[in-house]
């Protein structure tokens, strides 16, 4: 971890409302992993802005010294964000954070990431599918969004290193809740549809049972993601999403309740967690 001011590389949009960051990262700096984050604070953004607080951004990839996040603009700080001009400075504070565990050798990865969780997920798909990984797998990938309009384009970027993102969303499952465009519903909804189609088939009972399930998204879909695994005797880890102040583990602003008792950081005890370690609100 370190904090540090870098250049903005890229700050595109990808679809309405939705930007792909990306950055110089320092050399000699150890590469950000899939499900760590970090903290920014945009030069335009001051202390009576709203600009006290740092806010936090998944990495969604990293490539030839530049790190990537997906953001959407939804409030002060992001708005401020999505002003930032390529080669302007940004202030920074990462890696932050724990990152996805690999699955065992004779478990089967299935991502699911819903709305502004897929940065996360579509990194930790790239890192998986990559045959240069040493956790090198073909995992299955489930994306959930509001409409198919929201579905990020990167088509016309110019990084080569961020086409691995058009391909993971071409080869994922998509579900929109309007219907738009693959299954209508939630993403849960998808996978547990698939999940049934198979087992119909009477070809999936087996594997299903080696699944590990990662997933990002809003609490609802990583609570039911926690119930669909727990189903299937698998495996299942989460990242959080949660509003946090320090980002560091000081405040203690972001925490969730522990299922064993006492709370959790999202921070400095995560993002990723085991999802039975979380105590899920019903």
């Amino acid at each position: 971890m370190r904090q540090f001011d870098t250049t903005i590389t890229l700050n595109r949009e990808v679809s309405p409302s939705w930007k792909i960051l990306g950055f110089a990262w320092p050399g000699g700096l150890p590469a950000p992993e899939p499900g760590q984050f970090f903290t920014f604070r945009p030069r335009a953004l001051e202390p009576g802005d709203s600009g006290l607080l740092r806010r936090p951004l998944a990495f969604a990839a990293f490539a030839e010294g530049n790190a990537y996040a997906l953001y959407q603009i939804r409030g002060t700080a992001t708005r401020a964000l999505a002003a930032g001009e390529e080669g302007s400075s940004l202030d920074i504070i990462g890696a932050l954070g724990n990152s996805f565990p690999p699955p065992l050798e004779e478990e089967r990865p299935i991502l699911l990431g819903g709305g502004i969780g897929i940065g996360p997920i579509l990194f930790l798909h790239a890192f998986l599918a990559s045959p240069d990984s040493p956790a090198a797998r073909s995992p299955e990938l489930f994306l959930g969004f509001r409409s198919a309009v929201f579905i990020p384009d990167f088509s016309a970027l110019q990084q080569p290193c961020l086409h691995v993102l058009s391909e993971s969303l071409s080869n994922s499952r998509i579900a929109t809740d309007d219907g738009s465009k693959g299954y209508a519903g939630t993403v849960m909804g998808a996978l547990a549809a698939e999940s049934a189609a198979q087992e119909s088939q009477a070809q999936e009972s087996q594997a299903l049972k080696r699944a590990h399930f990662y997933g990002c998204g809003p609490e609802p879909m990583l609570a039911a993601l926690n119930a669909f695994a727990g189903t299937k005797a698998s495996a299942a880890h989460v990242s959080v999403e949660q509003w946090m102040a320090c980002g560091v583990g000081a405040c203690y602003g972001c925490v969730l309740p522990a299922a064993k008792g006492g709370y959790l950081r999202a921070c400095a005890d995560g993002p990723i967690f085991a999802s039975g370690d979380i105590a899920w609100r019903r």
